[in-house]
């Protein structure tokens, strides 16, 4: 365990940022001619397809004098792609992940690997502007700056609620026999047992497919606590009993939900091959009707666009009408939950090996991205061909017609910088149909009057600001448990004390000594205010002895 310790009485930075909110800047400045086109090497979720080429990316890379060129990785390898990139030096220019609450983050900077986010942002001011109003309590800086720039995901807290959907078959429910939509976890695994039995369709159906086996965690840790769903070293730290402060993995009782997952996965609610699944395998399997749920991450709309979007190919019905949503699940207390994290899951990077110059290329391109005109044109295409702009919002002339379909690099543009701002902000339409929105609204207006536990952020940042490398295992040690054939109290015994062995204790006095200390606060003051253009000075202040 690495700790790096600070003994300063006082500490005070100061950083003045320009141009927020109301900014009349465009700040979508051309680049210089520079002869040749700059190459840019890019790797994404399956985007050979959607760098093929159509007029959008041509117009993109002509703007920005440079040419795209996909390394490309999937959903079901990307963590270990980029792994082996960044262990033989070989990263692409830029590229998409969720990195910065593992260990390889640390590591990659300490390696000189990756590009260091400029302090100075006020050339790309649209890239400023979205990096300050960002929610960035979960971004560690290391040695005071940051290294990625955070895709946001949601706007706010109640958001995260819709970032794991189970979809069910309710057509094949009713024809078991079951007469009520599920209200709890009980009634949940009923029904998909009594589908299981009655099997309607004569597909040899199963229970509940994940494909990302890392997804259950989401669903069912918020049973027992809806806040010791972080993992890596992305977590929530709380009181003990003795007033201590400790992560909440390790202070709430977790046990009711390792035992709910253990009994969903023993009977068969959740299908035995999950450790075996894929993204890829688990669509099949839910379309071709040989499963009666599946797991999404991301809100009703990606189950549309992986799963709802080719239903009928296979079905006679619309999707709408044979599949619907969990609501809220009822946690062990009989309370509504949701799994409370971060607002934005990953991160872009710009490799260390691009360059000064071309990581100002990659910037500018952000920073159009992240303006009207350029977020608009990266979701929808050229205005006016299938879209108007009205009073600063998208009208599109055709809700059914798939903007993808004509321009597919609008799949990648329009989400390589933030993911999908139709979800929560109206000026952009969804290009999901209107009944998968309202689901997703709905379980958003539930979550509005869930009450969220008690945390300290402050223990978060002291680890980050303390180098200390402890991560915790989440996903792992749920699916150890689940899967496992000894007594659910004693591997997680034996999994507390391989934390123990890894320095537990250790992290836990650091942060609690320097709590007792004295931890950190920012206070943000506008001091200057001239015509559109404000300027803004955050304070922070360290008070470590």
């Amino acid at each position: 365990m690495k700790r790096c310790i600070k003994r300063w009485i006082s500490v005070v930075c100061i950083t003045a940022l320009a141009g927020l909110a109301g900014c009349a800047q465009d700040g979508s400045a051309e680049p210089q001619d520079t002869g040749d086109r700059m190459k840019i090497t890019v790797a994404f979720w399956n985007e050979e397809e959607a760098l093929a080429g159509d007029a959008v990316l041509e117009a993109v890379e002509e703007r920005f004098g440079v040419v795209f060129e996909p390394v490309n990785m999937t959903w079901n390898d990307y963590y270990q792609k980029v792994e082996r990139w960044a262990a033989t030096d070989s990263l692409p220019d830029l590229f998409i992940g969720d990195f910065r609450n593992s260990g390889w983050y640390a590591q990659w900077i300490q390696k000189g690997l990756l590009c260091a986010v400029p302090e100075d942002l006020s050339d790309y001011p649209h890239l400023e502007q979205y990096m300050e109003e960002l929610q960035l309590t979960q971004v560690p800086l290391v040695d005071g700056r940051m290294y990625c720039i955070p895709r946001q995901t949601y706007p706010s807290q109640e958001w995260t609620s819709i970032d794991r959907i189970v979809a069910y078959r309710w057509d094949l429910a009713q024809k078991a026999g079951i007469t009520k939509e599920p209200e709890n976890w009980e009634e949940f695994q009923e029904m998909i047992l009594a589908i299981i039995a009655a099997d309607p369709e004569n597909t040899g159906i199963q229970g509940m497919s994940v494909g990302n086996s890392g997804l259950i965690t989401g669903v069912l840790l918020p049973y027992a606590s809806s806040i010791a769903v972080g993992s890596g070293t992305d977590f929530y730290w709380k009181k003990d009993m003795d007033g201590r402060y400790k992560p909440a993995y390790f202070v709430d009782d977790l046990t009711s939900a390792f035992q709910l997952g253990r009994d969903m996965y023993t009977s068969g609610v959740i299908v035995k091959d999950l450790l075996l699944e894929t993204t890829n395998t688990a669509r099949e399997k839910f379309l071709r009707g040989e499963c009666a749920a599946i797991v999404y991450s991301g809100g009703f709309g990606s189950a549309y666009e992986r799963v709802g979007e080719y239903w009928e190919r296979f079905h006679d019905d619309p999707f709408s009408e044979d599949v619907k949503v969990l609501k809220l699940m009822p946690d062990v207390h009989g309370e509504k939950t949701y799994p409370i994290w971060g607002y934005a899951w990953s991160e872009s990077y710009i490799s260390a090996k691009a360059g000064k110059e071309k990581q100002d290329r990659i910037l500018q391109i952000f920073d159009y991205l992240l303006s009207d005109e350029g977020a608009f044109f990266a979701a929808y295409g050229p205005e006016g061909d299938l879209y108007e702009v009205v009073d600063d919002r998208v009208v599109l002339h055709d809700a059914d017609v798939a903007v993808a379909a004509k321009y597919p690099s609008c799949a990648l543009l329009s989400i390589l910088v933030r993911w999908d701002p139709s979800l929560y902000d109206d000026r952009f339409p969804s290009l999901v149909p209107e009944s998968y929105v309202r689901v997703n609204q709905e379980l958003v207006e539930e979550a509005r009057h869930v009450e969220i536990p008690e945390y300290e952020p402050e223990c978060y940042h002291i680890m980050k600001e303390e180098q200390i490398d402890f991560s915790i295992h989440l996903n792992d040690d749920f699916l150890r448990i689940i899967t496992g054939d000894e007594p659910v109290e004693e591997i997680w015994e034996e999994i507390r004390s391989e934390y123990e062995a890894e320095g537990l204790q250790e992290m836990i006095d650091i942060v609690n000594d320097r709590m007792r200390q004295g931890g950190s606060f920012t206070i943000s003051i506008a001091v200057c205010t001239e015509g559109n253009r404000q300027t803004v000075a955050l304070f922070s202040f360290f008070l470590i002895k």
